[in-house]
């Protein structure tokens, strides 16, 4: 058995329908209200539960540098840069001694617990430049983690 963060059961054995559903919903769209948050291009950002990296691809896009740090393999299929790597601790993208501008959280706080939430945010801090991350944002998805059409079943 292969020991996954938590919060990411099921995500292995949904990927497909999962990326299907991801991609299916436009970057633009989903960052459209955070997007005056983004600094002029080029800045060093990180994507955190990055999924099929379409975030980390439309910030490429625009000049930026981001990495894609997905702890879930079969999610990690895309051409961006992806690490291994989850939340509470980010241990490996700290291990690299790399310094952002920002950080992106799309839809993966509600994977965590309260001790992980209070462990990630420090965390997510320590790995900006001059050891704090001026500019986090997090989007928060409103209602289920799953969507309903994907929700795996808990037997």
């Amino acid at each position: 058995m292969i020991d996954r963060p938590s919060g990411t059961e099921g995500y292995a054995d949904e990927a497909p329908a999962l990326a299907k559903h991801y991609e299916s919903i436009d970057f633009a769209q989903v960052h459209c209200q955070v997007m005056f948050l983004i600094p002029p291009a080029p800045a060093r950002m990180f994507d955190v539960g990055a999924g099929t990296r379409r975030d980390s691809a439309g910030f490429a896009a625009m000049g930026h540098t981001v990495p894609a740090v997905e702890p879930t393999a079969e999610m990690r299929h895309a051409s961006i840069e992806g690490i291994d790597d989850s939340l509470p601790d980010l241990a490996l993208l700290h291990a690299r001694g790399d310094a952002f501008d920002v950080a992106m959280l799309t839809a993966v706080r509600m994977h965590l617990d309260e001790r992980q939430r209070q462990r990630a945010m420090p965390s997510v801090a320590g790995l900006g430049r001059l050891g704090r991350c001026d500019d986090a944002v997090a989007a928060l998805r409103a209602g289920a983690a799953w969507p309903p059409h994907v929700r795996p079943q808990r037997g």
